[in-house]
């Protein structure tokens, strides 16, 4: 059993690789028990997919969380199964979970049983704009708006936010296009833009180091202190130079915000999904 989806997501995925070396068995018994983080914590909500659709699993308390149950077939050889949580609960330090174990039964007897923690969402980052296809024109700037959220009950004292451009050559004009950009990307071209970011009450250059380091193509804009249970808004835009002149070309930016917790060993990440423009 693993977690699938971005530490920054509000349903919790998890995937179940079934292996079944025996006989196909029809409507075997699924027990996902969820435990509770904390006393008076909100009841979570479960879905299990079937087909391309997300069902609900009615969950009912026992002495340990709640306990839901479904029934699947499972046929012989390798299989996968989903399920979605809905914790509806913030995390009050970083590494809160909610303890799942998932048990498959054929009447009395004991398939298949397994642990996994659900870990919960602490930052997250939502774009506000703009909104695809979006288009970059040479000499103009173009603003990128996020809303980043602490969904825990700690204080995140640096947190930042770090963005990568890449490009690559269009195979096609339309940007709607999902396979108009091939998989292998052309150099990054940071270089190739100017980029500025807003602190409240200017706005500020920033540019990636060129010290062949691993962050030699990210830039990275400090956010400052991120309270407990906050959403705040954060603003950069870019403009391009002569170098993007030329054909048509897609230019990719993936932006992401993490930090640490005060009293936390590890860094929170919370990750938007890739922006696409076109180039003209």
């Amino acid at each position: 059993m693993d977690t699938t989806g971005t530490r920054g997501a509000t349903r919790l995925g998890m995937s179940l690789d079934l292996s079944n070396e025996g006989r196909p068995r029809p409507d075997v018994a699924v027990r996902v028990r969820i435990g509770l983080g904390h006393a008076g914590d909100p009841r979570p909500g479960l879905e299990r997919k079937v087909g391309g659709d997300w069902k609900r699993v009615e969950l009912v308390p026992d002495k340990r969380g709640l306990t839901g149950t479904f029934r699947m077939d499972l046929p012989r050889g390798s299989s996968l199964a989903f399920l979605r949580i809905t914790p509806r609960v913030s995390p009050r330090v970083e590494g809160d979970g909610l303890p799942v174990d998932v048990t498959m039964t054929d009447g009395s007897r004991t398939l298949a049983r397994e642990h996994e923690t659900a870990r919960l969402a602490t930052l997250s980052l939502d774009r506000v704009s703009p909104k695809e296809p979006a288009v970059l024109r040479t000499g103009r700037w173009t603003e990128v708006v996020y809303t980043i959220t602490n969904h825990s009950h700690s204080t995140y004292p640096k947190a930042q936010v770090q963005a990568e451009y890449s490009t690559c050559t269009a195979d096609s004009d339309d940007p709607w296009d999902p396979d108009s950009c091939p998989d292998t990307a052309e150099k990054a071209v940071t270089t190739a833009l100017r980029t500025q970011w807003h602190d409240g009450t200017r706005w500020k250059d920033v540019t990636a180091p060129d010290d062949g380091s691993l962050l030699a193509e990210t830039l990275t804009m400090p956010f400052g202190t991120l309270p407990a249970d906050s959403t705040r808004k954060f603003r950069f835009r870019f403009t391009g130079s002569e170098k993007l002149d030329g054909n048509v070309r897609r230019l990719v930016i993936t932006a992401r915000v993490n930090g640490k917790a005060v009293g936390a060993l590890e860094r929170s990440l919370g990750l938007d999904s890739p922006l696409t423009f076109d180039i003209h």
